[in-house]
């Protein structure tokens, strides 16, 4: 593990190696998701969306490691709106994959991911309009209320997410959600949150530290 007072030119090499690494895994995932596809490959419980899912996420850790190797950071009102209609979708993939996971006899959770799955949806094309009309949608009432109303669903979807990973880890329901998986997308709801703190944080004129925002 890299300590504080590593030198930068150490910092960028791990950054590259990371990097080389979360390239191929990507590759690799691709390859995968290709091979289902033209079912030349058994899926499992690996549904070809999580399959992409996951080649996604991939692709954002190399692309972050590349900004923070460069210092090549897209203008904060960009990122504001990229990097919610990037954890918009994972959101909403999230709340699909919980509720064909679930045994179909849990039917209360079951409507209740599918309704996180539909609100997801619908603020993912929110999000893709503002998206569209910028730079003029970039103004900070806007993006204020963008991440304002972001924030409430992704705090229900989080909780709902800590709740089913209990029930799980207590055995208290009956699905096929293996305990990592759940505590996995938990902790990814986290860190949406904490990059909506950040982006508030910036709108109200603080300043967010270049390494965060490369997360």
């Amino acid at each position: 593990m890299l300590s504080p007072d590593t030198d930068p030119a150490t910092i960028r090499r791990f950054n590259s190696e990371v990097q080389l690494a979360a390239t191929q895994i990507w590759a690799f995932k691709r390859k995968v998701l290709g091979l289902i596809l033209r079912c030349q490959l058994p899926g499992g419980n690996n549904f070809p969306l999580l399959v992409d899912h996951i080649s996604r996420e991939a692709n954002y850790f190399r692309n972050r490691l590349e900004e923070l190797n460069t210092g090549r950071l897209e203008p904060l009102p960009d990122a504001i709106i990229d990097e919610n209609v990037f954890f918009l979708r994972i959101m909403a993939d999230h709340a699909k994959f919980i509720s064909h996971l679930l045994d179909p006899s849990e039917r209360q959770l079951v409507e209740q991911a599918r309704d996180f799955s539909h609100d997801f949806d619908q603020l993912l094309y929110q999000a893709r309009d503002l998206e569209s009309m910028r730079p003029q949608s970039q103004t900070v009432p806007l993006l204020t209320q963008f991440l304002d109303q972001n924030r409430v669903s992704v705090k229900s979807l989080r909780d709902f997410k800590k709740t089913a990973r209990e029930l799980i880890d207590a055995c208290r329901i009956k699905s096929i959600i293996h305990p990592l998986l759940a505590d996995h997308v938990f902790r990814e709801a986290e860190r949406f949150l904490y990059i909506i703190d950040m982006f508030e944080q910036y709108l109200k004129g603080g300043q967010v530290p270049l390494q965060q925002l490369a997360h």
